[in-house]
């Protein structure tokens, strides 16, 4: 009975003493773990302690001479560049702009390598003025042109039988010469477009050209110089025409205008 009651006591002994020696093992296991946890911890806060930046031919600011140009209405990153003659790629980068074409007026930008602010030269469209009233203009007084053929006028410039007409349209016998309304260059002398026949038209200068249709002949040829008064053509009665006459146009910037307000 004495033995079994040593033998309880030995057992119950050797449990906490393995219980113990386990405890220690497991209790430095624990320590070096806390250890390692700590130095890995260190080396973290160490390596965030500057924030990472966006890629940048510069590395920071600070240590780049340069001024701050502020943004002004008009003005634009490609201008501001060439101003401070500084590369549009490396100006984009340090200021971290993505969109060229987002800069907000105020923004104040780094300019690397700039001693002083400079003045940007902002872009302003040319615009053309143009006259409302394109098919009279003031410039032109009545005489410009002389009457191109002597004859009967038959049809009038505006609304004819619900249609547009053109011009004016003289009535002559076949063959009757028709001459230059005015000084200039031959541009057109054939067959042409639908209805008009044999037709010639002379370019006076930017503004002014001169229409002769229904033709039986033309006697100037493309790019040839003619005077006012000298003969051009004959009278005729081609394309869509009911009887001998000159149909005559007179177009200011390509539109039609009444020949009657500038015959002479």
């Amino acid at each position: 009975m004495g033995s079994v009651i040593k033998n309880f006591y030995f057992l119950q002994f050797k449990g906490e003493v393995l219980k113990k020696i386990k405890a220690k093992g497991i209790a430095k296991k624990t320590g070096f773990a806390k250890i390692g946890l700590c130095f890995v911890l260190v080396f973290l806060t160490l390596s965030c302690s500057s924030p990472l930046k966006p890629k940048s031919v510069f590395n920071s600011k600070a240590k780049i001479k340069g001024v701050y140009h502020k943004v002004k209405k008009g003005e634009t990153l490609w201008r501001i560049a060439k101003t401070y003659n500084v590369d549009l790629k490396q100006l984009k980068q340090i200021n971290y702009i993505t969109d060229v074409q987002e800069i907000r007026i105020g923004r104040n930008l780094f300019i690397p390598g700039a001693r002083k602010r400079l003045n940007v030269d902002i872009y302003k469209s040319p615009i053309k003025k143009v006259s409302l009233e394109r098919n009279r203009p003031s410039a032109t007084k009545k005489g410009f042109i002389v009457w191109p053929i002597k004859g009967t006028l038959t049809s009038r410039f505006g609304m004819r039988k619900n249609q547009k007409h053109d011009g004016i349209d003289i009535a002559a016998p076949k063959g009757s010469p028709i001459f230059a309304a005015a000084s200039g260059k031959i541009i057109f002398s054939g067959w042409g477009p639908s209805g008009y026949g044999k037709m010639v038209i002379i370019k006076h200068n930017k503004k002014w050209v001169t229409v002769y249709a229904h033709n039986s002949k033309n006697s100037v040829k493309k790019d040839q110089w003619v005077k006012k008064g000298e003969k051009i053509a004959y009278i005729g009665r081609t394309g869509r025409a009911s009887g001998p006459h000159l149909h005559f146009e007179l177009r200011g910037y390509r539109e039609p205008v009444n020949p009657l307000i500038y015959l002479r």
